[in-house]
């Protein structure tokens, strides 16, 4: 008997190319499409504003992309309870929280988004994972698109699919879907404004605040925690030290190449509240555990049973 989510999954593919009128098969393959859509001498300056939709609440988000020196940067600010101000540049990613008065710098590398995971890792990515192109399948903030489907042909993953703007290669609404092909997160564009790349300086827009600057530096692999298991496929890809209070906190990036999980060894004493989860049904998870006196966080884009076993198996 052929599982539920292959069932659903292949269903949402058929659905989509047969069904929608407007679909048809791409003449830009996946990896051109990816390739396109980091390429700098295509970058173009915008505006846009975003609704990201989710079981647990609803989130907004303005971004605006320009030049700074020549290279293309990136300014997201979040709205609502997490009032974060993110700036992407080729080589940094650069977090200001406004609540915790924190601003912290990560090597892109550390952070990086799943299309740019399968950009790097597209070949490999294809045994684990069902990816296609399809043009002219639905406009998005008043512009045609692209859409790419990457479907998770191994449990304990989801599936996702984006809607590509095809003139600029903006990324305009991406699509979650469980275990099962449900819908669980939706982000969509409401207004895309274009505009010709101009040069900035590179400040943070709460210019009044101050931001405490914490440190991160590389982090040796031969120190590293144990994972007891992973997801098929997944392997630790990255890891850095962040100082944070005069204390060593351990980050570590994992990947199977497109989905991720990042695990936090954080310094300060373990808390009583051993366990912590969000909703089940939102597309980002996390659960919080102690090893030896330490609070370990795991985050992960997939399943919230699987984040769980890939923290109840780690150890020192």
């Amino acid at each position: 008997m052929v599982d539920s989510r292959f069932r659903n999954a292949l269903f949402y593919i058929i659905f989509c190319v047969v069904f929608s009128p407007s679909a048809a098969l791409a003449e830009i393959s996946p990896k051109q499409l990816l390739v396109n859509l980091f390429e700098p001498s295509r970058s173009v300056g915008y505006y846009a504003s975003y609704v990201n939709i989710r079981p647990s609440g609803m989130q907004y988000s303005d971004v605006y992309s320009g030049l700074i020196n020549e290279e293309v940067y990136k300014r997201t600010i979040l709205s609502g309870d997490a009032n974060v101000e993110i700036v992407s540049t080729p080589a940094m990613v650069t977090y200001f929280d406004a609540n915790a008065k924190e601003e912290i710098s990560y090597p892109k590398r550390f952070i990086q988004s799943e299309l740019r995971l399968l950009s790097s890792n597209l070949e490999k990515a294809h045994h684990y994972y069902s990816i296609n192109v399809v043009e002219n399948a639905e406009r998005v903030a008043e512009r045609e698109t692209y859409r790419l489907s990457v479907m998770a042909k191994l449990p304990g993953r989801y599936s996702r699919v984006y809607w590509i703007d095809k003139s600029n290669f903006i990324t305009l609404r991406v699509d979650v879907l469980d275990v099962d092909g449900q819908l669980i997160e939706r982000i969509k564009c409401t207004s895309l404004l274009l505009k010709e790349p101009e040069e900035h300086t590179l400040a943070k827009s709460k210019d009044n605040e101050i931001f405490r600057q914490l440190r991160v530096k590389n982090h040796s692999n031969h120190e590293s925690i144990k994972f007891g298991w992973l997801p098929d496929e997944f392997e630790m890809v990255s890891s850095i030290k962040l100082l944070n209070n005069d204390a060593i906190e351990t980050q570590y990036m994992l990947s199977d190449g497109f989905s991720k999980v990042t695990v936090v060894v954080n310094p300060r004493r373990a808390q009583n509240n051993d366990i912590e989860a969000n909703h089940e049904r939102d597309a980002k998870q996390k659960f919080v555990t102690n090893i030896a006196s330490q609070q370990v966080v795991v985050k992960g884009d997939m399943p919230l049973g699987v984040v769980k076993k890939i923290a109840t198996n780690l150890s020192r």
